[in-house]
């Protein structure tokens, strides 16, 4: 019995040695499963469209184009501009003269190089200076009574002028420089006086001349230096409608 019982604990030692040096999955290898064949079936069965191969070569060649063909650049419209060259005439301004003689002369020059010249005048006013004067008389013998006042207080530079709206004015002087004219002005109130300042200008005709020649020949250009020296010049300007 005894030697029964060491064998029997003998085989079970030696089991426990086998299984741990030889895992169970080892032991006891599962038989992997392997699928099912897939049925075939026929493309026509499938009902797949069968494309040719020579239907494929075209699609692609016709995408192909189709990527390479550029949208048209958007046209611009562009307003061309024509000189009109109908008007062989070049056209100029000469002046300003004070004295309608002066231009007269100076359009003998052009009219003699064949340009067409035209007299045109103009009335302005030129700036002469400020003046100082007195105002409020009723008449003449006022006037002098104001200008006796003055000259006894040693301001004897004076003249009565007689303007349509302003007559009998006493006038003092009149100055280039305004700071002049505010000057005399400030001394005459200290004396007692009611002075008054004015800008002065007189009106006077001013003459220009018009004159065209062709653009064909060579420009003209007749004025010296006397004229530049006097203000005179020559400027180009817009022919008028013929």
């Amino acid at each position: 019995m005894k030697v029964f019982l060491a064998l029997l604990l003998i085989v079970n030692v030696a089991f426990a040695a086998f299984q741990w040096l030889l895992p169970y999955e080892q032991l006891f290898v599962e038989k992997k499963k392997i699928p099912a064949a897939v049925e075939l079936k026929l493309l026509s069965e499938a009902k797949v469209e069968i494309v040719s191969e020579k239907k494929v070569v075209a699609e692609a060649t016709a995408k192909e184009a189709a990527a390479k063909v550029e949208k048209p650049a958007q046209i611009k419209q562009e307003v061309l501009v024509f000189e009109d060259s109908s008007d062989k005439r070049v056209c100029y301004t000469i002046g300003p003269f004070k004295d309608k003689e002066r231009a007269v002369e100076i359009s003998g020059r052009y009219s003699g190089k064949r340009a067409e010249t035209e007299l045109k005048s103009s009335l302005e006013k030129d700036y002469q200076g400020v003046m100082v004067y007195i105002g409020g008389h009723k008449t003449r013998d006022e006037a002098i009574r104001t200008a006796n006042g003055l000259a006894k207080k040693g301001i004897r530079d004076h003249i009565i002028v007689n303007n349509p709206e302003t007559p009998n004015i006493l006038s003092l002087g009149v100055f280039g420089l305004k700071k002049n004219a505010d000057k005399l002005a400030a001394r005459v109130k200290k004396l007692g006086f009611k002075a008054e300042t004015e800008l002065r200008y007189r009106e006077r005709t001013i003459y220009w001349l018009y004159a065209e020649q062709s653009s064909e020949t060579e420009y003209l250009l007749l004025l010296d230096d006397a004229d530049y020296d006097t203000g005179i010049s020559q400027i180009p300007t817009e022919c008028l409608p013929t």
